[in-house]
């Protein structure tokens, strides 16, 4: 797998308060473990009523409560590609997984399913210039990351840090790792986002 990373200069402990005050908003993306998310997202929801109707109102919360992360994000975002990098108008803009730790996570094994990411395609959004990212908020004591599958056809761990930003095409078959070790009261939390060039310009959504 092909990435670059770069650190953001960003607030921790002031977004995850943000995030943690807007937990009525939280939407439950399973039923067998804790997952959930703070906004909507193509590969969840698809091309759908929801997305589209629910993007409107939750983009705007998102803009004023994480406009410093945003702000960051598209700094970095801009420096990696050497053009100007905008929020999207009429997707879903970046939002947040959110996954509170669990022993369920250590007693089945649990980890993301293995998939390349089409969230463009799944929203007609065009396919030049796609990409995909992740920003780590927050991890548990025993780390967090992206496992992948290599050209050899071996499974390599990308592990992840608080503010770094990892860039990558999405192709390359990847997943979320598993939980390492259960500890009470821990957090991953990530914000996830995907670039697509539209109107010759290149915009971030989820």
């Amino acid at each position: 797998m092909k990435y670059k990373k770069i650190s953001l200069d960003i607030n921790i402990k002031d977004i995850l308060e943000k995030v943690y005050k807007l937990t009525k908003l939280w939407i439950s993306r399973s039923d067998e473990y804790p997952f959930y998310t703070l906004g909507r997202s193509a590969y969840l929801d698809g091309k759908t009523k929801e997305y589209y109707d629910e993007s409107k109102w939750q983009n705007e919360l998102l803009a004023q409560n994480f406009y410093g992360l945003y702000s960051k994000l598209l700094d970095s975002l801009t420096f990696i590609f050497d053009e100007t990098v905008v929020l999207t108008e009429d997707l879903a803009i970046p939002g947040f997984h959110i996954f509170p730790s669990d022993p369920v996570f250590i007693e089945k094994n649990i980890a993301g399913h293995w998939h390349q990411d089409f969230p463009h395609v799944t929203l007609g959004a065009g396919i030049d210039d796609a990409y995909a990212y992740t920003v780590a908020i927050d991890l548990p004591r025993s780390g967090g990351g992206m496992e992948y599958i290599t050209k050899a056809n071996t499974i390599e761990y990308l592990p992840y840090k608080r503010k770094e930003l990892i860039l990558h095409d999405g192709l390359t078959l990847h997943r979320i790792a598993g939980l390492k070790e259960f500890v009470p009261n821990e957090y991953r939390i990530t914000l996830q986002g995907h670039i697509i060039r539209r109107n010759g310009q290149l915009e971030t959504f989820w």
